[in-house]
């Protein structure tokens, strides 16, 4: 098989709008396919099929039987965080007597993983009881807030609008910390992923495309909220985690906006929709929250089949290819200057394949002659901050010289010394040359 048949197969697209699936013979009538069902809007639903994982059910031959969202009904203790009737959720993930079905011990083995057959064990490693486990791992009523385990939080973007965070509350997010050091850290990452890895960052990434002759950056929509709890959970099936501690795992890192509370003086409260119209125009479903600490690593992980044939692409094309959490960059030479607009038309069609897809509007292609960037380090000659930026913190650094630093500190940050003396840090990390420029002047100022 070439590698071009491997990235995109043999077969038709099946991602057309009128694509219909085949079902066992004994229920297929003698015409060969089932009818799509009455009410099938193709221009409407077509679109949203890729987003909820069916097209992991078009690719298989087998019929995948759907993962519920299991919720808690009841209520728990606040004291204690005992359930009590805590329906479905609280009978998943086996016991010690009677492990999880579906464990493959070769499985997690080959990959280094921890064993978790059941519950229990899943509440060691989160060094938390059984009964707390169900409940962080259960999806809270609407109406009683008490039960949210995060609250919302919206950061300005630099293109406008507003970015919302969820943030795990304490109890969830040291439970979260714990999965992060002792199972999301050591799922395998493909090695072009260069964001929230230890000894990765932007600079190792954007280092291997300096000096080419074109960059080419790339954007997916919607990162983290196309990582759903089907998404989530039925990765930990495919690394050998049986079927109940794959839901739990994923009840514990997926939320839904709609699940989120809001600190109005000391009282939580459901925001309102007015107050965050954003929070109604999100799909229902849970999703990785972004302000999770194991969302990253989690979609990291995700992603390793798409990064393995974005990078089988990449050397194709004769090139080199890196991923940031949702910035896609590919470099190179003649072949891949050449080729740019059928390289882009070929990752559309590999990241859409992987459930994903690409912000059309933050599509660059940069060619020398003009400053090349990559997740905001200039690599045109060697890796660099941008002129503009240096120019920006250099006239900060001098107004601080001149007419003292208190003058200076226009978006009120708390410590403004240690906030110039970062900037500067990450500028010397970058371009060590105009960093110790920038540090020579720091030094001026009379605090």
């Amino acid at each position: 098989m070439g590698l071009f048949d491997w990235l995109f197969g043999k077969k038709k697209d099946p991602y057309g709008p009128g694509f219909q699936r085949d079902y066992p013979s004994k229920s297929k009538p003698k015409g060969g396919h089932v009818p799509l069902p009455t009410g099938w809007d193709s221009h409407r639903d077509s679109g949203l099929r890729g987003r909820y994982l069916s097209f992991r059910l078009r690719r298989s031959k087998e019929h995948i039987g759907p993962v519920k969202d299991l919720t808690l009904s009841g209520s728990r203790n606040p004291m204690t965080g005992e359930a009590s009737s805590v329906g479905a959720i609280g009978n998943i993930g086996g016991s010690a007597r009677h492990p999880d079905i579906g464990f493959d011990s070769a499985t997690i083995r080959s990959l280094g993983l921890p064993e978790i057959e059941h519950l229990d064990q899943l509440a060691q490693v989160l060094q938390i009881d059984r009964n707390q486990l169900v409940w962080l791992a259960a999806r809270p009523a609407f109406s009683e807030n008490t039960d949210a385990h995060y609250t919302l939080k919206a950061i300005p973007k630099k293109a406008g609008g507003r970015r919302l965070l969820m943030v795990p509350l304490p109890l969830l997010k040291r439970a979260q910390q714990r999965l992060l050091a002792e199972l999301v850290r050591k799922l395998p990452v493909h090695e072009a992923a260069h964001g929230f890895r230890v000894q990765r960052n932007t600079l190792t990434g954007a280092s291997i495309h300096v000096g080419k002759d074109v960059v080419i950056g790339l954007d997916i929509a919607d990162f983290f909220p196309s990582f759903t709890f089907r998404r989530v959970s039925g990765y930990f099936r495919s690394r050998g985690y049986g079927r109940g501690i794959s839901v739990a795992l994923a009840n514990l890192t997926t939320n839904r906006l709609l699940d989120t509370i809001t600190k109005d003086g000391k009282r939580w409260k459901y925001p309102k929709r007015n107050a965050f119209p954003e929070l109604f125009e999100h799909p229902p479903h849970p999703i990785l929250p972004q302000g999770a600490p194991t969302s990253p690593g989690i979609a990291n992980a995700i992603c390793w089949r798409m990064d393995k044939r974005l990078a089988a692409l990449a050397l194709k094309f004769g090139g080199d290819y890196t991923r940031y959490a949702d910035d896609l960059t590919f470099s190179g030479f003649g072949d891949m200057a050449r080729g740019a607009e059928r390289l882009i038309k070929l990752v559309r069609k590999i990241v859409e394949t992987e459930g994903l897809a690409l912000n059309e509007k933050k599509t660059r292609v940069m060619r020398q002659g003009r400053q090349q960037r990559v997740t905001g380090v200039v690599v045109n000659d060697q890796t660099n901050v941008s002129r503009r930026d240096f120019d920006r913190l250099k006239a900060i650094l001098h107004n601080c010289i001149k007419h003292g630093p208190h003058g200076q500190n226009r978006e009120n940050v708390p410590d403004f010394e240690q906030h110039l003396r970062g900037r500067i840090a990450h500028v010397s990390h970058i371009g060590p040359e105009r960093g110790r420029k920038l540090m020579r002047m720091f030094e001026q100022i009379r605090w």
